[in-house]
């Protein structure tokens, strides 16, 4: 079972998966009902993880192998307005069942277009897997014999490197430097209620700037947190890559959830950006130690994040369906998560931050406006601070 479970069995043990989720679109009446089903059918067929389920017994998560049709239907709905109401229907009861497939696909109609949602365990995939389902889609295949032994395999190699980085050097610099951060927030319960995405306004990346963007998106939100008084420390979770080249063919989830953690309080120095990016790397170089053992080193930490970030690169965003070229785009709302208070997302698209929040202002007490003109900020001017270079 790979680490990146650990993020989800909150809401698991809550009754209530947590999901990922596709949408295409292409123009009415493009897609041809019975071909859909085909190739969302060969994309279960040909990927073991889709047909396991995640359980627990005695507080323990496993997967136990359930093979199943996808979840597949056809739905009628009177206007493109009323598309984002079916999707969030569809998430809401793939959430709540228990005895759901591990994946369900609704090919949406409206008079203005065609849509065509997935929404998966996720458990079962991580990035590299959608990208493999993505070029399924193109059309059906028969499954490949070996996919299930190169999946076993995968799970085998996987846990093998978990459970020798859980008895590794990494795991005393996470007991120290979480012991070192003293009072951890307490998190308050609360239902999730589903909310706007809210898009921020983009943030151009100079020329000049060198290097990851990354660890100055993280920087800027542990910023912004402090701006609208977040009480310390501030806890960023986020899933890491580090799967086996070797399986790089094989749908899975083979990721391990990192946290950026910050201690420091309100003031800003000039310095500030690079002590982070300092303690970010260090954070970095122990990795491997999976979310698990973190949680359970007996310090103040529950395991609670205060945002749980998502960052990409942009791909082709027109992939094709049934043979069929389609737009993918990212739902209108959703639902807030039960773990962390709030989420954040960035995609680099060519030259510039795209920047988008879910966020629940009764949860947080504050809003996407206040925090994200906070979190902009904190961006804009950190990468701003590279010299221009010279044509």
């Amino acid at each position: 079972m790979s680490a990146q479970l650990a993020f989800g069995l909150e809401a698991e043990r809550s009754g209530r998966k947590a999901t990922v989720t596709l949408m295409f679109r292409t123009p009415p009446s493009s897609l041809p009902t019975a071909d859909v089903h085909l190739v969302v059918q060969s994309v279960v067929l040909r990927n073991p993880a889709l047909s396991y389920r995640i359980q627990f017994s005695r507080g323990a998560a496993y997967q136990e192998w359930c093979p199943t049709e996808c979840d597949f239907a056809e739905l009628q709905v009177a206007s493109e307005d009323a598309v984002s109401g079916c999707v969030m229907e569809v998430i809401e009861k793939f959430e709540i069942s228990l005895n759901s497939a591990p994946m369900a696909a609704r090919l949406i109609r409206s008079p203005e277009s065609d849509n065509l949602l997935l929404v998966f365990d996720h458990a079962l995939v991580d990035e590299q897997s959608i990208l493999l389902i993505k070029r399924q889609l193109e059309g059906p295949s028969t499954p490949d014999d070996r996919q299930m032994e190169r999946y076993r395999a995968a799970i085998i190699d996987r846990k093998s490197s978990e459970e020798a980085a859980a008895a590794g050097p990494g795991v005393k610099f996470w007991e120290d430097r979480l012991e070192a951060a003293g009072e951890f927030p307490r998190r308050k319960a609360k239902t999730p209620r589903i909310v706007p995405l809210d898009t921020l306004p983009s943030v151009v990346i100079p020329r000049s700037f060198r290097g990851s963007l990354f660890p100055y998106v993280l920087f800027a939100i542990h910023r912004a947190l402090r701006d609208v008084s977040e009480p310390g420390p501030t806890v960023i979770g986020y899933p890491w890559g580090g799967r086996n080249s070797a399986y790089s063919d094989v749908v899975g989830c083979f990721m391990n959830t990192l946290i950026s953690l910050d201690t420091t309080g309100p003031e800003q120095s000039p310095a500030a950006a690079a002590d982070f990016l300092r303690r970010w790397y260090a954070e970095l170089d122990h990795a491997d130690v999976p979310f698990t053992t973190v949680v359970s080193l007996g310090s103040k930490f529950s395991g609670s994040v205060t945002t749980q970030l998502s960052y990409r690169h942009a791909g082709e965003r027109t992939v094709k369906v049934a043979g069929v070229p389609a737009v993918e785009f990212t739902p209108s709302q959703g639902r807030g998560p039960l773990g962390p208070a709030f989420l954040t997302g960035v995609t680099v698209h060519d030259n510039e931050l795209q920047l988008r929040l879910l966020l629940d202002e009764e949860i947080t007490g504050y809003g996407s406006h206040e925090f994200g003109t906070r979190w902009r900020h904190w961006l804009k001017t950190t990468i701003s601070g590279f010299p221009e270079r010279r044509s």
